[in-house]
């Protein structure tokens, strides 16, 4: 048995990382929970020790196969809970994130396979992310990394927050939707949504994926 606060820190690792073979740095884990710079060195302490994990002085950390197997069935459970609370109940997608936050570590296994059974095998989770993690790479780029003047789909929100959900959501961005990227500066984007002129700050630049429409599957 892995404890609640171990699971969400490798899944933590497994969202913010930007590739399996780059280690994460220690800075970006206690901005994303939040906690003092002690527990978070506390923590992967315990989880190296466990062979969750491997930290690299002064780089940070990279899963190892046991931490990975840990984070892609936390976030598979996370994302079929996601699509059943959006789909069926119809919660708000933000919401949805933050219920399935509590009950990916209560549903066994069993459950989560016939939930996704009872679901349709939906391949990705409302906010653009695979039901399989890890299965294939993903084929999406930062925003932040695109050029201005082209129009974009959007793939996915990773890593989701209730904020940046609520953020987005607000100006009527999610997966699928289509926009040109006018503007792409240090300070923001700004984009154009049907007639409207939307500015973005950078936390919801840096948490979208996209792809060139002309690429994107029909």
């Amino acid at each position: 048995m892995i404890k609640e606060s171990a699971e969400d820190y490798l899944g933590g690792i497994y969202r913010l990382r930007e590739a399996a073979e780059l280690p994460l740095p220690l800075s970006r884990l206690q901005e994303y929970f939040g906690f003092s710079r002690v527990s978070i060195h506390e923590m992967v302490q315990k989880l190296e020790e466990r062979g969750f994990l491997v930290y690299h002085p002064y780089r940070g950390v990279t899963l190892t196969p046991a931490g990975e197997e840990v984070a892609t069935a936390l976030l598979r459970r996370h994302r079929l809970w996601e699509r059943f609370l959006t789909d069926k109940l119809e919660v708000p997608w933000d919401e949805a994130h933050e219920i399935a936050g509590r009950l990916e570590h209560v549903a066994p296994e069993q459950v989560t396979e016939r939930l996704a059974e009872f679901l349709g095998q939906p391949e990705r989770c409302p906010h653009g992310g695979p039901t399989h993690p890890g299965a294939t790479p993903h084929p999406e780029t930062p925003l932040a990394t695109m050029e201005a003047g082209i129009d974009y789909r959007i793939a996915r929100i990773a890593p989701e927050s209730p904020e940046v959900l609520t953020g987005l959501h607000t100006r009527g961005l999610r997966p699928d939707c289509c926009f040109r990227l006018e503007q792409l500066t240090a300070e923001g984007a700004l984009i154009a949504l049907g007639t409207e002129t939307i500015t973005l700050p950078p936390t919801l630049v840096n948490v979208m994926w996209v792809t060139p429409v002309e690429n994107a599957p029909t």
